[in-house]
């Protein structure tokens, strides 16, 4: 390897050996935080000095963001231009082959990309036709399985095989008639992309062929998170020079409840005989506190490999553990390290909350608002999927691909320019007769005098509009680019004005805003047409368009969280039923994959980690108590601490009992007074747990003081806090049974 190269990268010795491999398949088994990013890019350098051409080299992320940084990253290292290196997506791969390709399978280049509210609606009015009524269940339900079919390769017409019960019959039936829309409407959604492009090269040999011969070599990132049309997409385009370079780690695998197969990464070497793997475990970003607690929960999975990470870091602050009353105090606190931290050096963009679910985020926003903390929230109304925006690029699909029906609907009466039921009834009956697509039989009932003259009038302004912006796409000049188009379409349709008296009027408008200068930039820089924008904006997500540079705690998922790092993480949330999540807890797959996301969220962090928990949690039913996560009760002793801080904390000094499961529910040291430390392990035991008392319900112990039948125990209950008998809490007669 070039010793510049190397110098520049500062490989170690298992990154070295990926980076020098010579040819055939290689798995790279990644550890958190051990520098995949920095093989990969090394890897492709590597290539690229050794004559390898950049458009013989593809390479898969997980993320737009991902791909990003690695273009950025190899120019920097290998002082060479990447625009001809494939990096992107899987999704984004599969367009760019499908809008090259796609004619083979009747796919038109300009094919719309409908996300999950689009397939909704486009599901809504399958039900309706074929069902009499599209309730939310059997709504939900449906995308759900149709999504898991087209990620498992199954075709209506297998799935129709397949079935055995009526229900599984009508699912079949309700799968082939929401792909017939699609295609009439020239769409996809996104797991069609995957699927389309393995048929095609299933049903194409020499399309696939020819994509095999020309890239020598196949980079995966997050290997681990492949589903089966993304290995079968892999392995295709590896079969030839079977250069196939997998990053991944079956610890930090978790999106099985979306199709992701650990076995893709367990199982390498059976699907790619003659694989060579090779380990990384020194960790370069967390304090070996972090990643003694992280090792120690990940162990209690059974089926995963082997690797335990190191790291040559000083141990640091032991793991924080905070249990509050409830999420309303479990916020303040939140609020408060946050502010501790910015005193003490930091910058808010330094420290990320995480949590499982985002209806979390709803208590942690109320009180950083009310505190002034600046933050930014990943994962809420993503802003391609606001109202405004998907107005307006509803238009541009629809000039894209006026076959477009979803899109039609959308703006066909947006602004309002008096298009109503009755002028829908119209168009309907005449699609069906005809057999046009929507904007084609609106231009059909306007041409046959069908209309009344107000609505006439309106789908003339509709199709002035539609028809100026078709011709300026096909003029081919500045005209044809999607900042201009932006520009006209608000100039015709007064949207804006149309937008003054909503509620959060100047929002939408800063929205919209922000969606022409994106535009203008993606002109500027990127130089692609109006269908390429469309894609774009099709496949971007929130963590795609984080803010770099803004002072700003940011609040997000653990999922969201994978591939991001910072120096404070905080962990909210930690109880049982919520993290683990009570739909996944039930089987020993889901709890594993839940222990793997706490992980995920544990190695986030460089320098720090707090976990915390309500005893008590608002829920759609009322105030519910819990109980501490059982993950808690995994990390060892000597590197947790639990704060016990005056007052309204008391109840911080004790960890709940961990219900089911944990070998150690109350494991860590309390930080507090001598006094606290010395009391009776029995009152130790009690702290945290959940009594019930005859008049005042359900409590969570917060002290307790005494023995046997004397013992009295300080409750917090929904009323206020009452100091009581053991032997009037659940029939309990001392500190052990409260």
């Amino acid at each position: 390897m070039d010793s510049a190269l190397e110098t520049s990268l500062s490989l170690n010795e298992a990154q070295r050996a990926a980076v020098e491999h010579d040819s055939g398949p290689l798995l790279v088994v990644a550890g958190a935080g051990s520098g995949k990013t920095r093989v990969l890019t090394a890897r492709i350098a590597r290539l690229l000095g050794r004559g390898v051409a950049a458009e013989n080299i593809l390479a898969f992320t997980f993320t737009n963001r991902a791909a990003r940084e690695m273009r950025e990253r190899i120019e920097r290292v290998a002082g060479s231009a990447t625009a001809a290196l494939w990096v992107g997506t899987f999704h984004g791969t599969a367009v760019r082959i499908l809008r090259r390709e796609g004619a083979a399978l009747g796919i038109a280049a300009g094919f719309a990309i409908y996300d999950r509210e689009d397939q909704e609606d486009v599901l809504a009015d399958v039900l309706v036709r074929t069902q009499g009524a599209a309730e939310p269940g059997v709504l939900s339900a449906a995308r759900r399985r149709i999504s898991d079919a087209k990620n498992a390769l199954v075709t209506p017409d297998e799935m129709a095989r397949l079935a055995i019960s009526p229900a599984e019959k009508r699912m079949a039936e309700i799968y082939a008639h929401y792909q017939a829309a699609l295609r009439a409407g020239g769409a996809l959604d996104f797991d069609d992309l995957i699927a389309e492009c393995v048929r095609l090269f299933r049903e194409h040999p020499a399309v696939g062929e020819r994509y095999g011969r020309r890239f020598e070599h196949v980079l995966v990132d997050e290997y681990q998170d492949t589903n089966h049309a993304q290995f079968r997409l892999v392995e295709s385009l590896a079969r030839v020079h079977r250069n196939l370079f997998a990053v991944g780690d079956d610890d930090q695998s978790i999106y099985g409840w979306r199709g992701a197969d650990r076995s893709n990464v367990l199982e390498f070497d059976q699907a790619f005989p003659g694989a060579t793997v090779v380990r990384l475990e020194q960790n370069y970003r967390s304090t070996g506190n972090i990643l003694k607690a992280a090792n120690a929960v990940v162990a209690h999975n059974r089926r995963r490999q082997e690797k335990r990470l190191w790291c040559e870091r000083e141990d640091g602050r032991p793991l924080r553990f905070v249990l509050a009353a409830d999420e309303a105090e479990e916020a303040r606190r939140i609020r408060q390290i946050l502010t501790e931290r910015v005193r003490s050096g930091r910058r808010l963009d330094e420290c990320a909350v995480l949590y499982r679910t985002n209806a979390q985020s709803r208590a942690l926003e109320t009180e950083l608002r009310m505190g002034l903390v600046p933050y930014q929230i990943v994962g809420g109304v993503a802003f391609y999927q606001r109202r405004e925006v998907k107005d307006l690029i509803a238009y541009l699909r629809l000039v894209a691909n006026p076959a477009d029906a979803v899109s039609f609907w959308r703006v066909w009466n947006t602004p309002r320019r008096g298009l109503g039921d009755a002028v829908r009834a119209r168009v309907e009956a005449c699609m069906a007769k005809l057999g046009l697509a929507p904007l084609a039989a609106l231009r059909h009932v306007l041409a046959a005098g069908e209309l009344a003259k107000a609505a006439g009038r309106g789908a003339g302004e509709l199709f002035s509009v539609l028809d100026e912006l078709t011709d300026a796409l096909r003029s081919g000049g500045h005209e044809a680019g999607p900042d201009w188009m932006l520009r006209r379409l608000l100039d015709r349709t007064e949207y804006l004005g149309a937008l003054a008296g909503e509620e959060q009027a100047d929002e939408r408008r800063a929205n919209v805003e922000e969606l022409v200068a994106a535009a203008a930039a993606f002109a500027a820089t990127r130089g692609g047409t109006l269908v390429d924008f469309l894609s774009e904006a099709a496949l971007v997500t929130d963590v795609d368009r984080l803010e770099e540079g803004a002072d700003r705690v940011l609040l997000l998922t653990a999922h969201n969280a994978k591939g991001l790092e910072f120096p404070v993480v905080i962990v909210a949330g930690l109880e049982e039923g919520l993290f683990p999540h009570g739909a996944s807890s039930t089987d020993e797959a889901g709890l594993e994959e839940e222990r793997r996301l706490f992980y995920v969220a544990l190695t986030r962090a460089a320098d720090e980690v707090l976990l915390t928990a309500a005893a008590y949690r608002r829920r759609f039913d009322g105030l519910r108590g819990g109980q501490v996560s059982r993950f808690v009760g995994e990390i060892p002793d000597d590197v947790l601490e639990r704060d016990v801080t005056p007052g309204h904390a008391a109840v911080e000094r004790g960890l709940a009992g961990d219900g089911r499961g944990s070998s150690r529910p109350h494991g860590g040291r309390a930080r507090g007074s001598a006094a606290a430390l010395d009391r009776p392990a029995a009152r130790h035991r009690a702290l945290g747990r959940t009594v019930y008392h005859e008049s005042f319900g359900r409590g969570v112990v917060v002290d307790a003081e005494g023995e046997g039948g004397e013992a009295r125990f300080t409750v917090r209950f929904a009323a206020g806090v009452k100091k009581i008998l053991g032997r009037f809490l659940n029939g309990g007669d001392d500190a052990d049974q409260p």
